[in-house]
């Protein structure tokens, strides 16, 4: 059984994450999530996500095309989810160059071998997490 990793936020699931899902997918059997802290998101976006690390965890565990789904790390570029889920591919999303190098890096300290996989973007200028929180905002604030 082949299995796909895939890392992302994904707070407010919307198009852009459907089809960031449904290619990642086709990639393998098992599709399994890794959903960012919460911290993290903090860090590296300079805001906390609309929904708390536990909501978002639970709404991808629910996607149909998700077998399953886990909390990364509480220390930014360790990848303790290697041990349980030995992935074979791991599909990235088009704005994930700095996890695609600290992945690379950490896969090749420690001696594995794992398909990174470089997806498209889909309609970004109307999808992003971004300019959908964004928009979200300025309508509760309206």
């Amino acid at each position: 059984m082949k299995n796909v990793l895939v890392f992302g936020t994904f707070d407010n699931i919307h198009p852009g994450h459907e089809f960031f899902l449904e290619e990642a997918a086709k990639h393998g059997k098992c599709l399994i999530v890794i959903v960012a802290r919460d911290n993290f998101v903090n860090r590296f976006k300079n805001k906390m996500p609309l929904h708390n690390e536990m909501k978002r965890l639970l709404l991808i565990k629910n996607h149909p095309l998700v077998f399953d789904a886990f909390l990364a790390d509480n220390e930014i570029g360790t990848y303790h989810v290697f041990d349980e889920v030995k992935p074979d591919v791991i599909c990235l999303g088009h704005d994930q160059t700095a996890l695609e190098d600290n992945l690379k890096a950490w896969l090749k300290e420690k001696h594995l071998k794992v398909h990174i996989k470089r997806l498209p973007s889909y309609k970004r200028e109307q999808y992003s997490s971004t300019l959908l929180n964004k928009l979200k905002g300025k309508l509760v604030h309206e």
